[in-house]
Parts: structure tokens; sequence; C-alpha cells
């Protein structure tokens, strides 16, 4: 059960991943239509980074646990 929520995990991870790309290609591609929409998309950039960053130290925690 343990590999199927790592795996879990790792596919979750990936779509953040692939999430974030996006939102930067809009700003870096200059799609960005106002700076409202700039706020909005940076603090979805940031929030989608911290879950990245709080699901990598969940499952590094839970490996650890394992061991």
């Amino acid at each position: 059960e343990i590999v199927r929520l790592e795996n879990f995990f790792t596919a979750y991870k990936k779509d953040l991943n692939a999430r974030q790309k996006q939102i930067e290609e809009v700003i870096l591609s200059g799609q960005v239509k106002d700076w409202s929409h700039y706020n909005y998309l940076t603090g979805k950039l940031a929030a989608l980074r911290q879950e990245t960053q709080e699901l990598s130290l969940l499952l590094k925690n839970t490996e650890l646990e394992n061991d």
C-alpha cells in the first residue's frame, strides 16, 4: 500500500510541475492580459511551488519512516 501512495505522490507532483510550467509559459510568452492577471498568475505559481515543496517533504518523511 505504501508503494501505491508513493506512486500517487509522484503522479501528483508531476501534475503540479506541469501546471507550474504552463503558468511560467504564459508569463514568459507575454500572454498576461494586465497587472491583475499577472498578480493572479504569480500568486498561483507561488502556491503551486509551495505545494510541490510540501509534497516532496511529505514523501521524504514517508520514506524515512519506512526505513
